[in-house]
């Protein structure tokens, strides 16, 4: 098991091993859990909300639309997204 040193301002080094076994990246986000075991780190995927509504945008030009369809705007979307990531950091 490799060991890991608090550094002055509380920064840890993970070891190479175990960042290319999880392809993790200089830049990439984790997760800090609390767990029974201790510190449980997990990388986290995240996305840019002006990227994300550009290709939604994208997406929503070359769907079919209907009359049903007309009362869905892309601020709409936006705030579906917002509401379902706050529910799930809950």
């Amino acid at each position: 098991m490799p060991l890991v040193t608090v550094k002055p301002k509380f920064q840890v080094t993970i070891p190479a091993k175990l960042r290319e076994q999880i392809t993790l990246h200089e830049g990439d986000v984790l997760d800090a859990v609390l767990v029974q075991e201790g510190i449980l780190l997990r990388p986290r995927a995240v996305t840019d909300k002006h990227v994300a509504a550009e290709q939604l945008k994208a997406i929503f030009a070359h769907a079919p639309t209907d009359a049903r369809d007309e009362s869905l705007v892309m601020q709409d979307v936006i705030s579906d997204i917002a509401a379902y990531r706050a529910e799930k950091r809950r």
